[in-house]
């Protein structure tokens, strides 16, 4: 195992194993981002201000568990490491779990409204069992700042292929299904989800085995949810990350949720047209991991996540703004050159998480990962939970009918704006805390060589760190 203040040269073989769980993780995250909303309004038939509060149910109690795992954590003193074990915990029902939350038994209405509120529950508390120990041992493999990026280039491949598969094959494998089964369109999505859900287990299972023998393991880590307060709400480094990594993350749970609606009703697109653009939009993140990761190499993570989030606004506020009904080949055109905005949120947003860390680990002489990804966590998805009550309240203000074809000028014009104007606004913000982001790869280099003469009881210089303070 790692001990504190080593770093390993990473072997291909954990890289791509460490990366491998994240099939799961955004297999059904994405799911729910571009999915559910809809599925709860045109197929449970659930109204759009109560499908919305279903989402934000979900992730409020999602949230709350975040940052109590990750004290859960940091805490764990077990042979296999303090992050493993919970992955072999959780593998198989989070794979249960993924096909329930999609399942409609035709309960009566209360009944429905009841299950689907209980399922989001369960699915988010399974989500917070993988997710903040998984993120947590990325920071415990690799403690070298450009290494980080190489550990989450693998990881953002994943999570593309993931995306692709959950944002473009439902609405063609879930009608497909139900004509098969012979069943009604809730049976196709059931089926649908139960064969994901059986495929989400194995890639947990993989990074539990390859990632054995790289976690870090302190000899000792003093942690409650009241160092909340005392080290990540009082870590500088670590409130601009949480600025960047959330208000991005909102932009995914709004632009994945309106994009279905604004193609369909807006554009006009067919079913298959709307599964090529999602296609567009997710395959080319993969094309994109290389370019990104270089200039993150070659300038920072800062000053890479600035560029490539700009390119995005461009296409949001000025590309989406000018395409008319049926210009289909214009709007695939914008979604290759969003896709590096989105690749951007996890393979940039996610591997500056791990650099704050170090700040926090100056401070107080603990390695804490858990402690700040479950607060990061909290945000991410007190922010998402926000945006999808936000749309469901705007949905049904302007009149949005799940059960109608043909929506009428004023919602369909309603649906236009909220796609561009929504993840414009939350792009900005985004690219400000970035802007102000005080870590860079040397200061990340002179805090990691402070703290070494810390921890081995000799004078550091701490001007060259202390804006990262």
């Amino acid at each position: 195992m790692n001990t504190p203040g080593e770093t390993k040269a990473l072997p291909f073989r954990v890289k791509l194993g460490y990366g491998m769980a994240e099939l799961s993780s955004s297999l059904t995250w994405t799911l729910i981002a571009v999915c559910f909303l809809v599925f709860l309004i045109d197929v449970v038939g659930l109204h759009p201000a109560f499908a919305g509060f279903v989402l934000m149910v979900g992730k409020l109690w999602d949230a709350i568990t975040d940052p109590l795992l990750g004290v859960i954590s940091d805490r764990l003193k077990t042979r296999w490491g303090r992050r493993r074990p919970f992955l072999l915990s959780i593998a198989v029902p989070y794979g249960i779990i993924t096909w329930l939350l999609f399942s409609d038994f035709g309960l009566p209405d209360t009944l429905t409204k009841v299950y689907f509120i209980v399922a989001i529950i369960f699915y988010n508390t399974a989500a917070t069992i993988l997710d903040v120990p998984y993120m947590s041992l990325a920071a415990e493999m690799t403690q070298d700042y450009d290494q980080r990026t190489t550990l989450f280039s693998y990881r953002a491949v994943f999570s593309q292929i993931a995306s692709i598969i959950a944002s473009a094959v439902p609405w063609s494998l879930a009608p497909f299904l139900a004509e098969v089964l012979g069943g009604e369109e809730r049976v196709g999505w059931s089926a649908m989800t139960a064969i994901f859900g059986a495929f989400a287990i194995i890639p947990i299972l993989w990074t539990w085995r390859a990632t054995r023998g790289y976690e870090l393991y302190p000899e000792k880590t003093t942690v409650s949810l009241k160092d909340v307060i005392s080290g990540p709400l009082k870590n500088r480094t670590f409130l601009y990350t949480l600025g960047v990594y959330t208000t991005a993350s909102m932009i995914i749970g709004a632009v994945g949720t309106v994009m279905e609606m604004y193609m369909k009703h807006y554009l006009g697109f067919t079913g298959t047209q709307q599964t090529l653009a999602f296609l567009f939009l997710f395959a080319c993140t993969i094309l994109w991991i290389p370019v990104i990761s270089k200039v993150s190499n070659s300038y920072g993570k800062r000053e890479s996540f600035i560029v490539f989030f700009g390119l995005w606004i461009v296409v949001q506020a000025v590309g989406v703004s000018l395409l008319k009904p049926l210009m289909v080949i214009p709007f695939y055109i914008l979604m290759v050159l969003a896709s590096a905005g989105v690749v951007t949120i996890t393979l940039i947003g996610m591997s500056m998480i791990p650099d704050a860390v170090e700040v926090d680990e100056f401070k107080s002489g603990q390695r804490r990962e858990g402690l700040h990804v479950g607060v990061i966590w909290f945000f991410r998805k007190l922010g998402i939970a926000l945006v999808i009550q936000f749309l469901g309240l705007i949905l049904a203000w302007i009149g949005y009918d799940g059960t109608l074809t043909t929506q009428s000028p004023g919602t369909v014009s309603g649906i236009r704006a909220l796609f561009i104007l929504g993840p414009t606004v939350l792009m900005l913000i985004s690219i400000v805390f970035a802007y102000l982001m005080p870590m860079t790869r040397d200061r990340h280099a002179a805090l990691k060589e402070a703290i070494r003469l810390k921890s081995e009881g000799k004078p550091w210089d701490e001007s060259s760190i202390r804006d990262v303070l």
